[in-house]
Protein backbone atom coordinates (compact mmCIF):
# COMPACT_ATOMS: atom_id res chain seq x y z
CA UNK A 1 0.00 0.00 0.00
CA UNK A 2 1.70 3.17 -1.19
CA UNK A 3 0.54 6.00 1.01
CA UNK A 4 3.54 8.25 0.54
CA UNK A 5 6.70 8.21 -1.54
CA UNK A 6 9.48 10.56 -2.52
CA UNK A 7 7.80 11.17 -5.88
CA UNK A 8 6.82 14.83 -6.31
CA UNK A 9 3.29 13.93 -7.39
CA UNK A 10 2.67 11.95 -4.22
CA UNK A 11 4.36 14.59 -2.10
CA UNK A 12 2.04 17.29 -3.45
CA UNK A 13 -0.97 15.09 -2.80
CA UNK A 14 0.33 14.38 0.72
CA UNK A 15 0.75 18.05 1.63
CA UNK A 16 -2.69 18.90 0.27
CA UNK A 17 -4.59 16.08 1.92
CA UNK A 18 -2.74 15.25 5.12
CA UNK A 19 -5.82 14.57 7.20
CA UNK A 20 -7.41 12.29 4.59
CA UNK A 21 -4.20 10.35 4.01
CA UNK A 22 -3.54 9.95 7.74
CA UNK A 23 -7.10 8.68 8.18
CA UNK A 24 -6.48 5.88 5.67
CA UNK A 25 -3.02 5.20 7.11
CA UNK A 26 -4.48 4.72 10.58
CA UNK A 27 -7.10 2.34 9.20
CA UNK A 28 -4.35 0.33 7.49
CA UNK A 29 -2.27 0.10 10.67
CA UNK A 30 -5.25 -0.83 12.83
CA UNK A 31 -5.86 -3.81 10.56
CA UNK A 32 -3.53 -6.81 10.72
CA UNK A 33 -1.02 -5.34 8.30
CA UNK A 34 2.11 -7.30 9.22
CA UNK A 35 3.35 -9.64 6.50
CA UNK A 36 3.84 -13.27 7.57
CA UNK A 37 5.68 -14.80 9.20
CA UNK A 38 5.22 -12.31 12.04
CA UNK A 39 7.80 -12.75 14.83
CA UNK A 40 6.90 -12.61 18.50
CA UNK A 41 9.03 -12.08 21.57
CA UNK A 42 10.33 -15.11 23.47
CA UNK A 43 7.77 -16.23 26.03
CA UNK A 44 10.17 -15.86 28.95
CA UNK A 45 8.69 -13.85 31.79
CA UNK A 46 11.99 -12.10 32.53
CA UNK A 47 12.47 -10.40 29.14
CA UNK A 48 13.89 -7.08 30.26
CA UNK A 49 14.38 -5.18 27.01
CA UNK A 50 13.29 -5.53 23.39
CA UNK A 51 15.21 -3.39 20.90
CA UNK A 52 13.50 -2.57 17.61
CA UNK A 53 15.74 -1.23 14.89
CA UNK A 54 14.15 0.79 12.11
CA UNK A 55 15.78 -0.38 8.90
CA UNK A 56 15.22 -0.19 5.15
CA UNK A 57 14.86 -3.28 2.99
CA UNK A 58 18.12 -2.68 1.13
CA UNK A 59 20.19 -2.22 4.33
CA UNK A 60 21.08 -5.89 4.77
CA UNK A 61 24.75 -5.14 5.54
CA UNK A 62 23.73 -2.85 8.41
CA UNK A 63 21.44 -5.51 9.87
CA UNK A 64 24.16 -8.16 9.61
CA UNK A 65 26.61 -5.87 11.38
CA UNK A 66 24.14 -5.37 14.25
CA UNK A 67 23.43 -9.12 14.45
CA UNK A 68 27.17 -9.73 14.72
CA UNK A 69 27.93 -6.99 17.26
CA UNK A 70 25.73 -5.24 19.80
CA UNK A 71 22.54 -7.07 18.74
CA UNK A 72 23.77 -10.58 19.47
CA UNK A 73 23.05 -12.33 22.72
CA UNK A 74 25.75 -12.46 25.35
CA UNK A 75 25.96 -13.23 29.04
CA UNK A 76 25.46 -9.51 29.68
CA UNK A 77 22.41 -9.23 27.44
CA UNK A 78 20.68 -12.60 27.78
CA UNK A 79 17.47 -10.87 28.91
CA UNK A 80 17.20 -8.78 25.72
CA UNK A 81 16.04 -9.41 22.16
CA UNK A 82 16.65 -7.39 18.99
CA UNK A 83 14.27 -7.11 16.02
CA UNK A 84 14.26 -5.08 12.79
CA UNK A 85 11.19 -3.33 11.42
CA UNK A 86 10.97 -2.85 7.65
CA UNK A 87 8.26 -1.60 5.31
CA UNK A 88 7.43 -2.70 1.78
CA UNK A 89 9.86 -1.94 -1.01
CA UNK A 90 8.85 -0.52 -4.39
CA UNK A 91 10.64 -3.48 -5.99
CA UNK A 92 9.19 -6.98 -5.67
CA UNK A 93 12.62 -8.61 -5.83
CA UNK A 94 13.74 -6.64 -2.75
CA UNK A 95 10.67 -7.79 -0.83
CA UNK A 96 11.52 -11.35 -1.87
CA UNK A 97 14.99 -11.02 -0.32
CA UNK A 98 13.44 -9.58 2.85
CA UNK A 99 11.13 -12.60 2.99
CA UNK A 100 14.13 -14.94 2.72
CA UNK A 101 15.86 -12.99 5.48
CA UNK A 102 12.77 -13.30 7.68
CA UNK A 103 12.77 -17.06 7.26
CA UNK A 104 16.48 -17.38 8.02
CA UNK A 105 16.76 -15.10 11.04
CA UNK A 106 13.23 -14.76 12.42
CA UNK A 107 13.87 -11.19 13.57
CA UNK A 108 12.15 -9.12 10.84
CA UNK A 109 8.91 -7.27 11.48
CA UNK A 110 7.66 -6.65 7.93
CA UNK A 111 4.68 -4.33 7.60
CA UNK A 112 2.48 -3.72 4.58
CA UNK A 113 3.11 0.00 3.96
CA UNK A 114 5.64 1.57 1.63
CA UNK A 115 8.97 2.33 3.29
CA UNK A 116 10.22 5.89 2.78
CA UNK A 117 11.58 8.77 4.82
CA UNK A 118 8.17 10.45 4.83
CA UNK A 119 6.57 7.28 6.20
CA UNK A 120 8.74 7.07 9.31
CA UNK A 121 5.84 8.08 11.56
CA UNK A 122 3.81 5.20 10.15
CA UNK A 123 6.76 2.90 10.83
CA UNK A 124 6.92 4.04 14.45
CA UNK A 125 3.18 3.56 14.96
CA UNK A 126 3.55 0.07 13.45
CA UNK A 127 6.41 -0.53 15.88
CA UNK A 128 4.22 0.45 18.81
CA UNK A 129 1.43 -1.80 17.56
CA UNK A 130 3.77 -4.79 17.29
CA UNK A 131 5.23 -4.20 20.76
CA UNK A 132 1.83 -3.90 22.43
CA UNK A 133 0.37 -6.96 20.68
CA UNK A 134 3.29 -9.33 20.02
CA UNK A 135 5.78 -8.48 22.77
CA UNK A 136 3.75 -7.65 25.85
CA UNK A 137 6.14 -9.44 28.22
CA UNK A 138 9.05 -7.05 27.57
CA UNK A 139 9.46 -4.66 30.48
CA UNK A 140 11.22 -2.00 28.38
CA UNK A 141 11.24 -1.12 24.69
CA UNK A 142 13.94 0.68 22.73
CA UNK A 143 13.48 2.27 19.32
CA UNK A 144 16.64 2.95 17.33
CA UNK A 145 18.00 3.03 13.76
CA UNK A 146 20.32 0.76 11.79
CA UNK A 147 23.16 3.31 11.71
CA UNK A 148 23.49 3.33 15.49
CA UNK A 149 25.82 1.80 18.04
CA UNK A 150 23.82 0.71 21.09
CA UNK A 151 25.49 -0.13 24.39
CA UNK A 152 22.97 -2.64 25.70
CA UNK A 153 24.52 -3.24 29.16
CA UNK A 154 24.61 0.51 29.84
CA UNK A 155 20.96 0.88 28.81
CA UNK A 156 19.90 -2.07 30.97
CA UNK A 157 21.72 -0.67 33.98
CA UNK A 158 20.17 2.76 33.38
CA UNK A 159 16.56 1.53 33.26
CA UNK A 160 17.12 -0.75 36.28
CA UNK A 161 18.29 2.23 38.30
CA UNK A 162 15.38 4.42 37.22
CA UNK A 163 12.61 1.80 37.32
CA UNK A 164 9.73 4.31 37.12
CA UNK A 165 6.29 4.00 35.50
CA UNK A 166 5.76 5.62 32.10
CA UNK A 167 9.51 5.78 31.52
CA UNK A 168 10.51 7.65 28.34
CA UNK A 169 14.20 8.58 28.12
CA UNK A 170 16.74 9.55 25.49
CA UNK A 171 18.35 12.69 24.10
CA UNK A 172 15.90 15.50 24.85
CA UNK A 173 15.23 18.21 22.26
CA UNK A 174 13.85 21.40 23.83
CA UNK A 175 12.13 24.40 22.21
CA UNK A 176 12.63 23.19 18.64
CA UNK A 177 10.87 25.23 15.97
CA UNK A 178 9.12 23.72 12.94
CA UNK A 179 11.10 24.29 9.74
CA UNK A 180 9.02 26.15 7.15
CA UNK A 181 11.60 26.07 4.36
CA UNK A 182 10.10 23.92 1.57
CA UNK A 183 13.55 22.80 0.43
CA UNK A 184 14.38 21.28 3.79
CA UNK A 185 14.23 17.55 4.49
CA UNK A 186 12.43 18.45 7.74
CA UNK A 187 9.92 20.85 6.20
CA UNK A 188 6.58 20.91 8.02
CA UNK A 189 3.81 23.07 6.51
CA UNK A 190 1.81 25.33 8.78
CA UNK A 191 -1.42 23.41 8.16
CA UNK A 192 0.27 20.24 9.44
CA UNK A 193 1.64 21.84 12.62
CA UNK A 194 0.82 25.45 13.38
CA UNK A 195 2.39 26.03 16.82
CA UNK A 196 5.58 28.04 17.13
CA UNK A 197 7.44 25.29 19.00
CA UNK A 198 7.29 21.52 19.11
CA UNK A 199 6.64 19.88 22.48
CA UNK A 200 9.84 18.67 24.09
CA UNK A 201 10.71 15.37 22.43
CA UNK A 202 13.46 12.76 22.19
CA UNK A 203 15.81 12.27 19.26
CA UNK A 204 14.56 9.39 17.12
CA UNK A 205 18.08 7.99 16.89
CA UNK A 206 17.44 6.10 20.11
CA UNK A 207 14.95 6.26 22.97
CA UNK A 208 13.69 3.83 25.60
CA UNK A 209 10.21 3.49 27.06
CA UNK A 210 8.53 1.22 29.56
CA UNK A 211 5.90 -1.22 28.28
CA UNK A 212 3.07 0.76 29.90
CA UNK A 213 4.31 3.94 28.22
CA UNK A 214 4.36 2.10 24.88
CA UNK A 215 0.71 1.11 25.38
CA UNK A 216 -0.32 4.70 26.10
CA UNK A 217 1.67 6.11 23.17
CA UNK A 218 0.20 3.49 20.84
CA UNK A 219 -3.34 4.33 21.91
CA UNK A 220 -2.87 8.07 21.49
CA UNK A 221 -1.17 7.68 18.10
CA UNK A 222 -4.55 7.02 16.46
CA UNK A 223 -5.99 10.28 17.78
CA UNK A 224 -3.00 12.62 17.53
CA UNK A 225 -2.71 15.02 14.58
CA UNK A 226 -0.29 13.59 12.05
CA UNK A 227 3.21 14.99 11.55
CA UNK A 228 5.89 13.45 9.36
CA UNK A 229 8.65 13.66 12.00
CA UNK A 230 8.31 10.41 13.92
CA UNK A 231 10.24 11.45 17.02
CA UNK A 232 8.21 14.65 17.38
CA UNK A 233 5.01 12.69 16.83
CA UNK A 234 5.63 9.77 19.22
CA UNK A 235 7.75 11.23 22.02
CA UNK A 236 6.45 14.80 21.74
CA UNK A 237 2.84 15.04 20.58
CA UNK A 238 1.57 11.60 21.69
CA UNK A 239 3.52 11.79 24.95
CA UNK A 240 1.99 15.18 25.71
CA UNK A 241 -1.51 13.80 25.08
CA UNK A 242 -0.81 11.07 27.64
CA UNK A 243 0.90 13.43 30.12
CA UNK A 244 4.15 11.50 29.74
CA UNK A 245 7.21 13.70 30.09
CA UNK A 246 10.22 12.64 27.99
CA UNK A 247 13.35 12.81 30.10
CA UNK A 248 16.90 13.76 29.18
CA UNK A 249 19.55 11.12 29.79
CA UNK A 250 23.10 12.24 29.11
CA UNK A 251 24.22 8.75 28.07
CA UNK A 252 22.24 9.01 24.83
CA UNK A 253 23.98 10.85 21.99
CA UNK A 254 23.10 11.47 18.35
CA UNK A 255 26.62 12.42 17.31
CA UNK A 256 29.31 10.34 15.68
CA UNK A 257 31.95 9.51 18.28
CA UNK A 258 35.71 9.31 17.97
CA UNK A 259 37.17 5.82 17.97
CA UNK A 260 37.96 5.63 21.64
CA UNK A 261 36.93 2.47 23.54
CA UNK A 262 36.82 4.28 26.85
CA UNK A 263 34.24 6.66 25.37
CA UNK A 264 32.02 4.00 23.76
CA UNK A 265 31.87 1.88 26.90
CA UNK A 266 30.22 4.64 28.91
CA UNK A 267 27.59 5.96 26.51
CA UNK A 268 24.25 4.43 25.53
CA UNK A 269 24.16 5.33 21.82
CA UNK A 270 26.30 6.72 19.02
CA UNK A 271 25.09 7.81 15.58
CA UNK A 272 26.28 7.66 11.94
CA UNK A 273 27.83 4.23 12.23
CA UNK A 274 28.59 2.31 9.05
CA UNK A 275 28.70 -1.51 9.18
CA UNK A 276 32.50 -1.30 9.21
CA UNK A 277 32.34 1.22 12.07
CA UNK A 278 30.24 -1.23 14.09
CA UNK A 279 32.64 -4.12 13.54
CA UNK A 280 35.66 -1.96 14.43
CA UNK A 281 33.97 -0.52 17.51
CA UNK A 282 32.87 -3.96 18.69
CA UNK A 283 36.41 -5.30 18.40
CA UNK A 284 37.75 -2.21 20.14
CA UNK A 285 35.47 -2.43 23.19
CA UNK A 286 36.46 -6.08 23.66
CA UNK A 287 40.19 -5.49 23.27
CA UNK A 288 41.72 -6.38 26.61
CA UNK A 289 44.84 -4.35 25.85
CA UNK A 290 42.83 -1.32 26.98
CA UNK A 291 42.61 -0.95 30.74
CA UNK A 292 39.17 0.67 30.59
CA UNK A 293 37.82 -2.32 28.62
CA UNK A 294 38.97 -4.83 31.24
CA UNK A 295 37.58 -2.64 34.03
CA UNK A 296 34.22 -2.19 32.34
CA UNK A 297 33.51 -5.86 31.58
CA UNK A 298 34.78 -7.00 34.97
CA UNK A 299 32.60 -4.56 36.87
CA UNK A 300 29.38 -4.38 34.86
CA UNK A 301 26.59 -5.51 37.17
CA UNK A 302 23.09 -5.84 35.74
CA UNK A 303 21.38 -7.28 38.78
Amino acid sequence: MQLFSNNRKYMAKWYNSTKTTWHYAKKAIQRQHFLPPVPTCPSQSDLKLVIIVCSAAQNFAARQAIRSTWGKESRWTKDTKTFFIIGRSSENVTDMFVYMEKIEYGDIIHYNLTDSYFNLTLKSVSLLKWVTTKCTNAKYVMKTDDDMFVNVPVILKTVYQLDIPNLLIGKLIVNARPIRDRSSKWYVPNDMYSDQFYPNYLSGTGYVMSQNAAVLLHNSSYFAPYISLEDVFVTGICAKLENIKPKENGLFTYAKQRKNPCKYLYIATAHKMTPNDLYETWDMIHNTHFRCVVSFWNNIDLR
